[in-house]
């Protein structure tokens, strides 16, 4: 009773928990925060974030698209690190398999790619956590963005 039954139009963003569900007082407070497309990935904001007044910046905020996220894509709105969403958090991408699948299934050559994968999340900055040759997915963390 009294709250919205209705759900935005977020352009293909999941949100867990449904910020559009929840009162001030829940929205002030939301333990990690998920956002995403199903099918390409997810983020999971760790701990707790203030979602008041966050429901209608998210697509404007967040873009999760094959292969990568980006948080803040006009850094002129990314608030002070620890604020909003500008903080830890783990990311999940699905089906980031390598352009030529030629010999792909040799032991070596995936070795070889997942080890790269690794490389090119640390060079980013992020904390590298795993990636699975057999559908691409990929898994790392940030301290913020």
């Amino acid at each position: 009773p009294g709250r919205p039954a209705w759900q935005p139009d977020l352009h293909g963003l999941f949100v867990e928990p449904k910020l559009w569900l929840l009162c001030e007082g829940e929205l002030s407070c939301v333990s990690d925060l998920q956002l995403g497309r199903a099918g390409i990935g997810h983020v999971t904001f760790h701990g707790v974030t203030d979602c008041r007044g966050l429901l209608e910046e998210l697509p404007r905020i967040i873009v999760v698209q094959k292969g990568e996220v980006i948080v803040y894509p006009d850094q002129s709105c990314k608030p002070e690190r620890g604020l909003g969403l500008n903080k830890a958090a783990s990311i999940v991408l699905y089906g980031c398999m390598p352009k030529s699948m030629d010999r792909f299934s040799e032991p070596a050559v995936r070795r070889t790619y997942r080890q790269r994968v690794a490389e090119m999340t640390e060079a980013k900055g992020a904390v590298f956590e795993d990636y699975n040759c057999d559908d691409g997915t990929w898994k790392f963390r940030v301290g913020h963005f």
